[in-house]
């Protein structure tokens, strides 16, 4: 262990420049890098802060659901991200350097390891909501203003898969320390066998496995739009749930993409660190620090339901208007069909459901 410490410490010292020494092009970079996170950082805080108060607000209950439960609570993932890992990465940007010591290296790798794995484990939860959603349209309509119990623990357990994870470095499992000049993170550059495991399996994990399942699930509403669970001859409504299918996999694709650059380049260190050029590290943590901004305005910001109850909630002395609201659903896609589910049952002399989900 010994031995594995002293090496990282060579390799993390070659990548950490004083200012005086930094090219300039790289010191330029600094600044804008640390300019743009303010900006962000400020959005990202703002924006989520404003999720959580929509969806936790009684005077807001007709857009509380499942989905927006799941939502919430990854708003509060994604503050906590921009609050603690934007504020940090910019002052660091502005001096060049990392800025705040071992201790607050930690907290920063424990902050924003936890809740970049929070944030992607509900990202997949939500994914497999809507994929249940729109493979059970009769129970969707039954329970549509239900929430169940399970979502809390779903929530729960997505804490507590990111937790778990973040914590391991500090049991010894692999360990915190500076990436590139402006970052702390797990040390991608140990040669140890022990670190490049931890590496491998936890990007496996926590990022590949989510990522497969959001694009499976989306795979799969594509097919249930377009099928046959939906009247053809209702075009409005089948272009309608096959746009929301879609704004749902480019808020998934973006997100991914935002984390894209920096899962490559940490294989990259694993595998091979010494032809990772340093800058890299840099530009990847900002990519991926971006990410907490996009939640809210790609979840949010796309559907008009959603986005008519922020204005009214922000701007409360503006006229709403509701009409446009009604095209997109509180809950989730299945909302939009709930009528068509109902004539279904209809013409089939269904005139009630008889069975509902008890509400575990």
């Amino acid at each position: 262990m010994i031995v594995a410490n002293e090496t990282t410490s060579t390799i993390s010292s070659s990548l950490t420049f004083s200012a005086d020494e930094l090219p300039k092009a790289e010191y330029f970079m600094d600044y804008v890098l640390g300019i743009l996170m303010v900006l962000l950082t400020i959005i990202g805080v703002s924006a989520n802060t404003s999720v959580v108060v929509l969806f936790t607000l009684p005077s807001r209950k007709k857009v509380h659901s499942r989905v927006t439960n799941l939502l919430r609570s990854l708003a509060v993932s994604d503050g906590t991200m921009a609050l603690v890992g934007g504020t940090m990465y910019a002052v660091n940007c502005f001096y060049h350097k990392w800025v705040f010591g071992r201790e607050g290296c930690v907290f920063h790798g424990v902050i924003m390891f936890w809740c970049g794995v929070t944030s992607i484990a509900h990202l997949a939860a939500i994914a497999l909501e809507r994929w249940y959603t729109m493979t059970h349209i009769q129970w969707s309509v039954a329970n549509k203003y239900k929430v169940s119990k399970r979502v809390y623990l779903i929530i729960f357990f997505c804490w507590l898969f990111g937790f778990c994870w973040a914590i391991s470095p500090v049991a010894g499992l692999q360990r915190y320390t500076e990436e590139g000049r402006v970052s702390c993170s797990l040390d991608w550059f140990n040669p140890s066998p022990g670190y490049k495991a931890f590496n491998l399996t936890m990007l496996v994990t926590v990022f590949f496995i989510p990522g497969l399942i959001m694009l499976t699930t989306n795979i799969i509403i594509f097919k249930v739009v377009s099928g046959s669970t939906i009247k053809k001859k209702d075009k409005t409504l089948l272009a309608r749930e096959i746009e929301l299918a879609k704004k749902m996999v480019y808020s998934k694709v973006f997100y991914l993409l935002a984390w894209a650059p920096y899962g490559i380049v940490s294989v990259w260190a694993t595998v091979d660190w010494q032809t990772l050029p340093s800058y890299l590290l840099t530009l990847t943590g900002f990519f991926a620090k971006v990410s907490f901004t996009l939640n809210p305005l790609l979840y949010v910001g796309m559907n008009k339901k959603y986005r008519t109850e922020m204005c009214a909630m922000l701007f409360p002395w503006r006229p709403v208007d509701t009409p446009a609201a009604r095209e997109d659903t509180p809950t989730s896609y299945s909302m939009e069909i709930s009528k068509v589910s109902e004539d279904q049952a209809q013409s089939q002399g269904n005139h009630q459901i008889e069975e509902e989900t008890e509400d575990e």
